[in-house]
């Protein structure tokens, strides 16, 4: 699947343009204030307004969507209200992706803006006010669906009415679908009873013409996100998410070490503290130097060393200063193991290590930087598999305006590091690093975030 069904555009396009200006509209009237949800109970708040809401669906790291009808406990609950009178238009109308539970995007040009799209479509058919999306752990993302007409409705403006339609017949063409545009454009027009002169619509403070193929995108943002919470800031994440990507990889390398040697890698090593040295197996030594120590209680503890110091002053001056103390208090973080590892890789290169490792006791998780000679080597698949966990890590400590340039710097870095050039001509659609004749990609999506990663030879589509 490709592309989404012509029963599904067809049925959602006389009401796509007043779906794209009431998500417009309640996007608008979210900005600044707290949103606040019940969704088991149905509903929403923004601030102190109240509003209907339920879970439509969640789109996962394969590119599938699932609508939240067939999530155990939801079906029958307020919270699947909405996905539930979806697969009765589905079923009525004929409409696989409604009545399906589990849609695959994977096939689609871009998985997660097709997610979006999708979103956007259901919005339209159920007559609601907007879709938002959050995520939900690595790079998945949950969609509620909103019912806000006291902040959606009213009178329409040409300005916000053309940027609105211009949205909604973009959704249409990235489909093949322009042969909707002209119901779209009437069923707002009836929507809020404009008259039609040929091709355009007439409104109190001016027209809109019909949108066509040579007007260009618009770059307007239908589906709201609702940003992480505790971000890092993006002047330390610019350092700190390429060292990840770099250690990590380092880290997967001692892995496929070790297991070739028939060393059981889970067993944890041996820490000779006079020798500086991680034992593993009681057969393969490392040279290492402490990094710190995790507490279970949340607490991350500095160690002494060149690596935790640079780390100390990278985060002091990225804009997390209490982070440079000697002993930090991430409890209070939504993402306190998240940031340990953030800071774990970030002194482990900034010290000149290649990996990292940690190691249980009872005071909690020592971290140790690999920094033994011997650096084993790292395949193309190790660096992907390293970029997909820090990828999953960063997604839920950056904030979306800055996704795209941290995902950048943080892809192109391990590329480089692990010997391929980087190669800017696939950008921003894709992340390119090219060593002689192989390449490595990392396919990203309108949002800033890595969908997809693929190595092969150079030329060749992953």
């Amino acid at each position: 699947m490709d592309s989404f069904s012509d029963a599904l555009l067809t049925l959602a396009a006389p009401r796509l343009g007043v779906a794209a200006e009431r998500s417009a509209r309640l996007n608008r009237a979210l900005e600044g204030t707290t949103f606040r949800r019940n969704l088991e109970a149905g509903v929403a708040w923004s601030g102190d307004r109240r509003m209907a809401a339920g879970i439509l669906g969640s789109h996962a790291e394969d590119n599938t969507f699932q609508w939240s009808w067939v999530v155990p406990g939801f079906a029958g609950t307020p919270a699947a209200a909405h996905a539930e009178r979806l697969r009765e238009i589905g079923e009525r109308r004929g409409v696989p992706e409604l009545t399906e539970p589990l849609v695959d995007l994977g096939g689609f040009y871009d998985p997660r803006a097709a997610a979006d799209d999708l979103a956007l479509l259901a919005v339209a058919l159920l007559d609601a006010s907007a879709a938002i999306r959050h995520g939900h752990g690595g790079r998945a993302l949950t969609f509620i669906v909103a019912d806000a007409p006291d902040l959606t409705s009213g009178a329409p403006a040409a300005e916000q009415a053309g940027a609105c339609l211009r949205r909604a017949a973009d959704l249409l063409g990235d489909y093949d679908a322009r042969q909707h545009t002209d119901a779209m454009m009437r069923g707002y027009a009836g929507h809020h009873g404009l008259a039609v002169r040929g091709t355009e619509i007439e409104l109190p403070d001016g027209t809109v013409p019909f949108p066509t193929k040579d007007d260009g995108r618009s770059g307007l943002l239908l589906v709201n996100e609702l940003d992480v919470n505790g971000p890092v800031p993006a002047s330390l994440l610019a350092t700190a998410a390429p060292a990840m990507a770099c250690v990590l990889a380092g880290q997967n390398a001692l892995i496929d070490r070790l297991s070739d040697d028939g060393v059981d890698w889970r067993t944890p090593p041996e820490w000779d503290a006079a020798a500086g040295t991680l034992r593993f197996g009681g057969t393969v030594t490392v040279q290492a130097r402490e990094i710190g120590v995790f507490a279970q209680n949340g607490t991350w503890t500095w160690a002494d060393g060149d690596g935790p110091a640079q780390a100390k002053e990278l985060v002091a001056a990225g804009g997390e200063p209490s982070w440079a103390a000697g002993e930090v208090d991430l409890s209070g973080h939504p993402r306190p193991a998240h940031v340990a590892e953030l800071l774990t890789c970030a002194a482990a290169r900034l010290g000149g290590g290649w990996g990292a490792w940690s190691v249980p006791g009872p005071g909690g998780e020592r971290r140790f930087a690999l920094v033994d000679p011997e650096q084993p080597g790292t395949g193309p698949d190790t660096m992907l598999a390293a970029l997909h966990t820090s990828a999953n890590i960063v997604q839920q400590l950056v904030l979306r305006r800055d996704r795209y340039e941290i995902t950048r710097a943080m892809a192109l870095g391990v590329f480089e590091h692990c010997g391929y050039v980087p190669w800017h001509a696939g950008e921003p659609e894709f992340l390119m690093g090219v060593q002689g004749l192989y390449q490595v990609r990392a396919y990203v999506s309108v949002d800033g975030t890595i969908y997809r990663l693929s190595s092969g030879l150079f030329g060749q589509p992953g």
